[in-house]
């Protein structure tokens, strides 16, 4: 993850298990990015409120990670607890084969930044958690991101908490924006986003990641362009999935009828073909005789 970060702007798309990793790896991507919220919501069948303990995502995106080749970066929440808490966060996450995390200021239980009522620690508080994140590091390729959702108190806090992180160790911090500006995230005009992206990042003293969006009309290299040097898509992958499959249920139970889904992946073969099927029945050819 290191060496493609070196080289530029990298994008990331979000996955939510190992087949959706894989897809992303298949298509020629570089890197993916585990989302929290994608995580709760396919694994537990629940919102994104900090409810996941560290045990299922670890053994989780343990499945993920074996399942690609290419570097996995994940949502470490706000560190399941203490210092001590995000110490074994950290070890659990290094052995289950990430490539980094992120982890935020957020009050523990956290809450998803689409939802009202987050709050976040004070400055020290949320020094001391990336600080003992770094140091409870025994893989110096980890990357480490901290993450701020201070962007209710101001965009002025959100860079000041930037740039405290980057000093206390951390390799690049992830701004949260959406209430950093009045009128909301979600009012601004595609090209205002934007600027308001571009202005944060001019300002941070070291790499950041984005939110997890991309405007509307806008493009990676325009995100690489405004300062983003690691881009994900979050949870889009995860919404372009449940909007397909609800629409054949949909017609399933209003017809009754199931035809045969179109595209890539319309032969259920082309799904054992994605998912190592060759590499596989190799090995079981090579035992023959053998095991």
């Amino acid at each position: 993850m290191r060496e493609l970060l070196s080289a530029g702007p990298v994008l990331a798309p979000g996955c939510y298990d190992a087949f959706s990793a894989r897809l992303i790896e298949i298509t020629g991507f570089r890197a993916a990015y585990l989302s929290g919220f994608s995580v709760e919501a396919t694994q537990l069948g629940a919102p994104d409120l900090g409810i996941l303990t560290l045990t299922e995502l670890a053994q989780h995106a343990a499945r993920v990670t074996s399942a690609v080749d290419i570097p996995v970066i994940l949502d470490g929440e706000a560190g399941f607890g203490g210092v001590l808490n995000i110490r074994r966060a950290v070890h659990e996450l290094e052995r289950a084969g990430v490539a980094g995390m992120h982890i935020e200021d957020q009050v523990s239980p956290k809450r998803c930044p689409l939802l009202a009522g987050r709050q976040v620690v004070g400055r020290e508080d949320a020094l001391q958690r990336v600080k003992a994140a770094c140091a409870a590091r025994t893989d110096p390729d980890f990357v480490i991101i901290a993450r701020t959702d201070a962007d209710g108190l101001g965009v002025e806090e959100v860079i000041e908490r930037c740039n405290r992180y980057i000093e206390a160790g951390a390799d690049m911090v992830m701004p949260m924006l959406l209430d950093a500006t009045e009128p909301g995230w979600g009012t601004l005009t595609p090209e205002a986003q934007m600027d308001l992206m571009r202005s944060v990042a001019a300002r941070v003293d070291g790499p950041v990641m984005g939110m997890g969006t991309i405007p509307a009309g806008y493009s990676f290299e325009h995100m690489g362009e405004a300062g983003i040097s690691l881009v994900t898509t979050a949870a889009t992958t995860l919404s372009v999935a449940a909007n397909a499959i609800k629409e054949h249920l949909s017609g399933l139970h209003a017809t009754g009828l199931c035809p045969q889904p179109e595209g890539p992946f319309g032969d259920p073969m082309a799904i054992l073909e994605a998912v190592h099927l060759a590499e596989y029945t190799d090995f079981e050819a090579r035992g023959e005789g053998v095991f």
